[in-house]
Parts: structure tokens; sequence; C-alpha cells
């Protein structure tokens, strides 16, 4: 009989702004919500990622670290988490950076009618927005690279693949050596593939293991410590994903069967533990796709 998997430690249940590396911050929203970034300049700061329902604890948290609003803001990728509040950012002078197929992402979830809609009933409220806040794509946008030095430091933005999104983007800081992974890594947070593709994402954590990081940024969850510890435990969890939903898929041949098979119950103390009925039919449909 197999031995059961080991529970898996929780994780810390910090929220608000740490600082990552002297002048480098990471503002974590709490409970597995969705992280951003603040990189203090010798101008204005530049942000990472930003979200509108989250604005007010977000500005606090900054203006007791400076009394200047951000001069540039990177996006990672498309999602609403990441992207809603650029308009916001837009009216007090920053310019936005993000790769062409971030824009393009939003673009067709505006047109779809879904921008908002989306995220009706997913905490915290949005009724009140449906059909009054509109995107605002990155206003300078990029295929595969571009660096920004701005304020005496540089940022690297880099389009890494199809992944949880289709322009999955980290903001790598060569110099500090801080790399904000966007949703392509979280930390004892179940992450969540809706829109993506899991063997690009499997093979996209090769990839952020080349980067000589001092620390990780990721996309939810609490910062977790120096060095790459949090890539193993990202590939981990996919590998162990996959291996599950392909059993899962010899007992039950239709990938909505087979998701129901799949348990992660060493996960259980991580946050937003329910996403795992949502991957298991994603990575089964995939590799159901592989086998045809």
């Amino acid at each position: 009989m197999a031995r059961a998997a080991k529970v898996l430690p929780a994780p810390a249940k910090t929220q608000g702004f740490v600082q990552v590396v002297k002048g480098v911050y990471a503002y974590i929203g709490g409970n597995g919500a969705t992280n951003f970034g603040l990189a203090l300049t010798e101008d204005r700061p530049v942000i990472i990622d930003n979200d509108v329902r989250v604005r007010k604890p977000f500005l606090a948290g900054m203006r007791s670290l400076t009394r200047k609003m951000p001069g540039l803001v990177l996006n990672t990728h498309h999602n609403f988490d990441h992207t809603s509040d650029n308009g916001f950012y837009h009216g007090h002078g920053a310019v936005s950076f993000g790769c062409e197929l971030a824009a393009e992402e939003m673009e067709r979830e505006e047109k779809a009618g879904v921008w908002v809609k989306q995220m009706v009933g997913r905490g915290p409220k949005v009724d009140h927005l449906v059909g009054k806040l509109h995107i605002a794509p990155p206003m300078v946008t990029f295929e595969e690279m571009i660096t920004v030095r701005y304020g005496g430091r540089a940022f690297q933005m880099i389009y890494i693949d199809h992944c949880h999104t289709l322009g999955d983007t980290v903001v790598w800081m060569p110099e500090e050596r801080v790399l904000f992974s966007g949703d392509l890594l979280t930390h004892r947070t179940l992450p969540v593939n809706r829109l993506g593709n899991f063997a690009n994402w499997i093979a996209a954590l090769d990839v952020l293991d080349m980067f000589p990081v001092r620390r990780i940024v990721p996309g939810h969850g609490p910062l977790p410590p120096a060095g790459k510890g949090i890539i193993k435990e990202n590939r981990d969890c996919l590998l162990r994903l996959r291996e599950r939903a392909q059993a899962a898929l010899r007992k039950a041949k239709a990938p909505e069967k087979a998701a129901q098979l799949v348990q992660m119950p060493e996960y259980r103390r991580w946050f937003r533990y329910g996403n795992v009925g949502v991957n298991a039919l994603k990575m089964a449909q995939e590799l159901k796709g592989k086998r045809k």
C-alpha cells in the first residue's frame, strides 16, 4: 500500500508591504490574494502590477514609503487582478509597459464583455464597476524582451511563454537580483490554470531556474525565503498534478470524470486549495489531447 503524502506546511499569513531588498518591496495580498511590487528610484517609484479592488490599501502602504506617485507601471500578464488599475496610474502620469500578447488578451476580454463580469462574486466586490471600468492596456508593448532604465534602476521585462496566460512575463532586476514572477510562481498557494498550458508552464520553471536570483516575488502567497526553493515547490506541485491526472485518465477516459478522481491532500493547508478541481480538469484535458 502506498504511503500517504506528507501534509505540507501552511503558508505565513503575511499581508501588506514587506521589504525584499533595500528600496524594493512586495505588497502581499494575504490569504493567497494577488501580490504587487514597488521599487523606489531616484525619480518616481515603479510598480509591478495593480488591482483596482485594492487601490486604497496599496496606496496607503505606498505612502508610508514614498510621497510620490508611480512613474512606471509594469504588467506581468493581462489578468484583471494584475492590470485593472492601469488607467488610474495613467491618469497620474505613469507610463505602463507589457508584452503585446497581454494587451491583446485585455482587448479580447473587453470585446467579449467579460473584463469586469468575470470577477463578480470572487471578492472584493466589482458589481458597481460593470459597464464602467474599461481596460487600459500597457502603453508600451514588446514581443520578447525590453529593458527599461529609470531612476537609476534597470528593469528587464522578459516574455516567457503561454503558461498561466498567453502573455506571461517576468520582471527581472539584474542589479538587485530580484525576480517578479507574476503568476508563473506562487508560494504555498495553489495556482489556477484556466487560460494556460501546463506543459509549457512546467518547462518554463526550468527557464526561471536559470536566473541568478537573490529573491523571488511570486504572484500569490507570502514572500518566500531567499533563493530558488519556491521553484522546486511549484515544479513538484505541477508534476504531482500531472502524474495523478494521468492515473485518473487510465480509470476514467473522459477528462471531466478523471478530474473528479484527482486528489492533492498534501496541499490542503495551502491557500486556494479549492483550485485542485479546475487544475485537474485542465491537466486532464491537455493530456487527453496529447494522446489523440
